[in-house]
């Protein structure tokens, strides 16, 4: 068996992504390569969903690979960055466009907090913690609620935790926005979004004139033992002429069986802002998944989508890597 060094890669990746300054020195550089590998089988019925075409497919949803890492400037200052990209080589049709950005940034952290400045997931976005159990396929809570946006050309702040309580903020200029005006998130969140070190989660976000859309959402997630259960509240509107207006739902519940965990999840808007002719949009998400560890995991979708005047449903069964 060949083993391969991670660190020796993970300086390989660096080098070909224009990060230097892996010298070890007083304050050396930390970071760490990661990723997701992931191959999707569906049968959809007519492509009305966002992330599926119509009949059978093989997808590779949302694969990436990413650099991420600091360097200390200081005992009390730290550059950090990261470098991520969508990885869409599995697909035979994305042969001549094989990367989509993601996440992209550089910035500063300390005592202060954390700034950085590039394209990142808006904080209005990050404030969905765990509580999407279809994340990142045709059933992700995207393809109703508005609001889940990645932005680039934005300055995003993030504070350090006080009393299990902490503040995000995204900021993006007016020349870069659809509406011309300047652009904002702000987050509150309370507890643990990732519920690994606290079992609750609780946010109150708001966002104003990114991507044309003005909403503000309350987000909760609560374990116990085995059972996960989320919800999301949110009322958007489009932002310069407030033509399109309505409330949003998630629900969602998932339970641990050993290695199983079957779960099901309810999407609703009333705002027609993303399901274009329609005022209103649901989503029933029934699933199961298999965890092989911590890392792989096999799973098993159905998700039916209804828009009024048109209606799609989608059977996936894919496997998942991370690294």
């Amino acid at each position: 068996m060949i083993r391969i060094d991670k660190k020796l890669i993970s300086a390989s990746v660096a080098c070909a992504l224009g990060v230097t300054g892996f010298t070890q020195t007083a304050h050396a550089v930390e970071y760490d390569i990661y990723g997701k590998a992931e191959v999707q089988i569906a049968k959809t019925d007519n492509g009305t969903m966002r992330f599926a075409k119509e009949g059978t497919q093989i997808d590779a949803p949302f694969s990436r690979i990413g650099i991420t890492g600091k360097h200390g400037l200081s005992d009390s200052l730290n550059v950090v960055f990261k470098y991520e990209v969508q990885v869409k080589g599995f697909e035979n049709d994305d042969l001549g466009d094989p990367f989509r950005a993601r996440n992209t940034y550089l910035g500063l952290s300390g005592s202060f907090g954390e700034v950085v400045v590039g394209r990142n997931d808006t904080r209005f976005k990050y404030s969905e913690g765990k509580i999407d159990n279809f994340n990142e396929t045709q059933a992700d809570i995207a393809q109703l609620l508005p609001g889940q946006a990645r932005i680039g050309d934005t300055i995003t702040y993030t504070s350090k935790s006080f009393a299990g309580a902490q503040l995000s903020l995204t900021y993006a200029p007016k020349d870069d926005r659809i509406s011309g005006k300047d652009g904002f998130a702000a987050t509150v969140m309370y507890g643990d979004r990732n519920l690994k070190n606290e079992n609750y989660y609780l946010a109150l976000s708001h966002v104003d004139s990114l991507n044309n859309i003005t909403a503000t959402r309350i987000a909760a997630a609560w374990l116990l033992d085995n059972l996960q259960l989320g919800a999301i509240i949110q009322r958007s509107e489009t932002a310069e002429l407030g033509d399109k207006s309505g409330n949003g739902y998630v629900l969602s519940a998932s339970y641990k069986l050993d290695k199983w965990l079957p779960k099901v999840q309810f999407v609703r808007d009333e705002s027609g802002i993303h399901h274009i002719g329609t005022k209103t949009g649901q989503q029933w998400t029934t699933g199961v998944d298999y965890l092989f560890d911590k890392q792989t995991t096999a799973y098993l979708f159905y998700t039916d989508l209804d828009l009024e005047t048109k209606s799609d449903s989608s059977l996936a069964l894919g496997l998942k890597y991370k690294f």
